[in-house]
């Protein structure tokens, strides 16, 4: 484990999947994160690379050739170093091993640096193309955060609120066959907020693409605690809770997303898919904000 910790907050990281472990705050002594329940779901923020979802059947083509991956990729089952640089500010390191050669063939550097800043933990995401041959990827955050926050407290009292009214469609999972429908339903009009209603996960995340605004806010009616999560470089959002249960919000920002269910062409040409020459990198990056 890798604890940054300032005045305001102690931020606990694991470098399998360069995960957000904790958020806790120094004054209110609360963890913002999800605790990590294993019965609904064991994690709390892993770095999704390089896929977002699942790709169809768990294969997918590059170039004539198969390759096995299963959801999310494998970045957030694998060990990245870990280079410390002070008590705010840590850079994990993901480079190829055998076993990740065997699910995808491009030579790359996925660096995930966290630096904290007052009360602001800010996550930078960087892949650089060590091949000699362009390499494609989608990549994306998972971050869970508890909602409810507190004890005897009802997540039907929490909203998510973005910062500019927005009128998007909410791209519709078909969880039967793991995969993106053709579909899109209506979900904002000209609007920016929404409660918490378990309901609303029945058929997997809220998925939206090219929203205009910067950040989305958790907030409770009860009280003027939330969290403020800022998104830069991605041109999706998933917005996931556990099905029927309460406890947990995510909030992902991703490039990319599943492979639409009726998808049978080559990897580069999935949505979204990042193409990046040689010695090229990418970078995308986001802020959770906590307000205790």
């Amino acid at each position: 484990m890798v604890e940054l910790k300032n005045e305001f907050l102690k931020v606990v990281l694991h470098p399998k999947g360069a995960e957000i472990i904790s958020i806790t705050g120094m004054q209110d002594g609360l963890n913002y994160m999800w605790k990590r329940d294993p019965v609904q779901w064991a994690n709390s923020a892993p770095i999704l690379f390089p896929i977002v979802g699942a790709v169809k059947n768990d294969q997918y083509m590059i170039d004539g050739q198969t390759y096995h991956m299963t959801q999310h990729g494998f970045a957030r089952h694998n060990e990245f170093t870990v280079d410390q640089k002070s008590d705010t500010d840590v850079t994990f390191t993901l480079i190829p091993n055998e076993e990740i050669k065997k699910q995808y063939p491009y030579l790359f550097e996925l660096n995930v640096r966290y630096t904290l800043n007052k009360n602001q933990l800010h996550c930078d995401i960087n892949v650089k193309n060590t091949d000699d041959q362009n390499i494609y990827f989608q990549i994306g955050g998972h971050p869970a955060f508890a909602c409810p926050l507190m004890e005897n407290e009802s997540s039907n009292d929490y909203y998510l609120e973005f910062s500019e009214n927005e009128s998007k469609g909410r791209k519709v999972i078909d969880v039967a066959k793991r995969g993106m429908s053709r579909t899109v339903e209506p979900f904002f009009e000209n609007e920016r907020r929404f409660f918490v209603r378990q309901d609303l996960f029945s058929r997997d995340a809220i998925v939206l693409q090219d929203f205009v605004s910067r950040s989305i806010s958790l907030k409770s009616l009860n009280h003027d605690k939330s969290l403020v999560f800022y998104m830069n470089g991605f041109d999706h959002v998933g917005i996931w809770a556990a099905k029927h249960v309460g406890g947990l919000i995510a909030i992902e920002p991703w490039v990319g997303h599943a492979d639409y269910v009726d998808f049978d062409g080559d990897f580069k040409d999935k949505q979204s898919c990042v193409e990046l020459k040689p010695d090229d990198s990418f970078q995308c990056d986001f802020t959770i904000e906590i307000n205790q």
